[in-house]
């Protein structure tokens, strides 16, 4: 081969003209094309390494001849070892007839499918590691390889050593960036629990960064649903609600998003022609709307949760065509969001499931009044009527002591379910904390027999509070309720004291406990300290017996640990002068 002094600079002229393009692929090639017209060969490749199982991939190859490129044959250590030992020990690696150098007999395929005589093959290294080979090769006769060769080849190998920095440079910053981008996008969905509101914030943070239009779809297994759409620009934006609003979110019909929820993957439309869209599923009104809006690329990617797919996410952009990168990073940003837009969903849900319940509980007391009404009549006449009998007598009081409990206890249920800030309906007497205990515990006499628990109580005469009689005996109640649920079989310890100038109610079982991370929160309203569907009861008992205790201006506190039983002692202020 000839060569002229002028070369050289030629080359080091297309090394600093290629190196100030941003696009890898674009950049790769004209170093290629360099590579083939200052070397005179027909073919030119890079191979880039990987590892598990090591092997080179061809990332592009050139044919001058032809102006073809070629990519993605793959050659592993195992199928040619002698040719890689090879590349990793010299600089330069050159032979005039592959046919005749046995260390490349693996490869004689290759060689024979291209009819490759010379070759002429560069590491290329990037940050202090092998990253590649530059490969040259001659067509048709053997080639006399000359320095001059291997001076030109190892100066397109430092360049493409450099453009590989770059890349990896590029690759850290963009990785910077939408990482940046990622964290930003959670903060501002943390700042929300209206999935609406997320929904929109979902689809306008990822423009312009993602594409110039966003669509949300949500889909629950069986339907799907369009949650929101935006697009960069106001004209655009009416485009595209009038699209939503033509095609909505049939899971059967049209578009990338629903063929992806139908297919559960993500989809990637490089260019999103009328043929691709034709092709995609798109009816002609569709594509009409589609060509308005100048789309020139389409990606979808499902968003999940907990493998379940919970909805699509579908971008499209107007100046640039969508790749695996970008499909990546979309799925990035899916996987970051969908969590969140499900707390919001949850959350949502969950509110609602409260008003309802509240609506019920508000509904249920105040249907309750009249049948409660008509049954303290009853308990009057009850009265009047009955025999003077002891074990008579001791009946009614206690149908009209507990039907009076009853009727206090529903006007506190309905208080409580509306949430109300104001004061709880008491009337406050003075009473002895200890003889309203021992009534209580009277009452539950069978109920602890029933549940086999052996009641300890100590209580002492004199211990006077002011207070509301039926709102303390919820109290109590509730207590007792409480450690025979949860401590069935096992002792009730149950004391009545003086304590430091104020009153104090222990009601101490040996039941299962309380987890410790729920002692704090035992008494907040629909709170339960286990499961469901291990114990019943709405969640309501402990927290109407703590505004009760509020109300007296009295504390209440729990101490438990799990398997241990649980205590739950309440202070009252002693009544003045007693």
């Amino acid at each position: 081969m000839s060569s002229t002094p002028t070369d050289s600079v030629v080359a080091t002229l297309l090394r600093l003209g290629v190196m100030g393009n941003s696009d890898w692929d674009g950049a790769l090639q004209q170093v290629l094309e360099i590579c083939c017209d200052l070397l005179v060969v027909e073919r030119a490749s890079y191979w880039s390494f990987h590892d598990d199982p090591t092997a080179i991939t061809c990332e592009l190859g050139y044919v001058h001849s032809k102006r073809l490129l070629e990519r993605g044959l793959v050659v592993t250590e195992g199928s040619a070892p002698e040719y890689f030992e090879l590349i990793r020990s010299v600089n330069v690696l050159a032979v005039r007839d592959v046919r005749e150098d046995p260390r490349l007999g693996a490869l004689s395929d290759y060689f024979a499918t291209h009819a490759i005589r010379g070759l002429l093959d560069v590491p290329v290294f990037a940050r202090g590691r092998l990253a590649g080979i530059l490969c040259h090769e001659h067509v048709g006769a053997p080639r006399d390889w000359t320095p001059h060769d291997h001076e030109l080849a190892l100066t397109l190998s430092q360049t493409l050593a450099r453009l590989l920095e770059a890349r990896a440079r590029d690759h850290a910053e963009q990785s910077e960036r939408r990482a940046a981008f990622l964290v930003q996008a959670a903060s501002a969905l943390a700042d929300t629990l209206d999935p609406v509101r997320a929904g929109e914030i979902v689809v306008r943070r990822s423009l312009p960064v993602l594409g110039d239009i966003c669509s949300l779809v949500g889909y629950d297994g069986r339907r799907a649903w369009r949650i929101a759409a935006a697009h960069v620009e106001p004209a655009g934006q009416r485009i595209l609600d009038e699209l939503c609003a033509r095609y909505g979110a049939d899971i059967d019909g049209p578009g990338l998003g629903m063929q992806a929820l139908r297919e559960r993957q993500s989809l990637l439309l490089p260019v999103a022609d009328e043929a691709a869209l034709r092709e995609a599923g798109m009816v002609d009104g569709h594509i009409e709307l589609m060509t308005a809006l100048r789309v020139r690329s389409l990606l979808s990617v499902l968003l999940r949760v907990r493998d379940e797919v919970t909805g699509v996410l579908t971008f499209g952009s107007r100046n640039r065509y969508y790749d695996r990168e970008d499909m990546r990073f979309a799925e990035a940003y899916a996987q970051q969001v969908s969590t969140l837009l499900e707390n919001a969903r949850l959350y949502a849900q969950a509110q609602a499931a409260i008003g309802a319940r509240d609506d019920f509980l508000s509904l249920a007391g105040h249907e309750l009044r009249t049948p409660l009404t008509s049954l303290q009549l009853a308990v009057e006449l009850l009265r009047k009527a009955t025999p003077a009998t002891a074990p008579a007598q001791r009946a009614v009081d206690t149908i009209a002591r507990q039907t009076t409990r009853l009727s206090r206890l529903t006007e506190l249920i309905v208080m409580t379910a509306r949430q109300c800030d104001g004061e709880l309906p008491l009337r406050f007497t003075r009473l002895d904390l200890g003889v309203l205990v021992r009534a209580v515990t009277c009452d539950f006499a069978d109920l602890f027999a029933r549940a086999g628990c052996e009641l300890q109580l100590h209580t002492g005469d004199g211990v006077i509070i002011d207070g509301d009689e039926t709102g303390l005996e919820v109290v109590v109640s509730n207590l007792l309720a409480n450690a025979m649920k949860f401590g069935k079989g096992a002792p009730i310890e149950v004391r009545v004291e003086p304590h430091d100038g104020a009153v104090r109610l222990v009601v101490r079982d040996h039941g299962i406990g309380i987890p410790l991370e729920r002692v704090g929160s035992v008494f907040d309203r629909y709170q339960r300290a286990v499961p469901l569907n291990h114990f019943g009861g709405l969640g309501l008992g402990l927290h109407i017996t703590a505004k009760i205790v509020d109300a007296h201006r009295g504390t209440i506190r729990a101490d438990s640990r799990p398997g241990e039983g649980a205590t739950f002692i309440v202070e009252l202020p002693a009544a003045p002068g007693a």
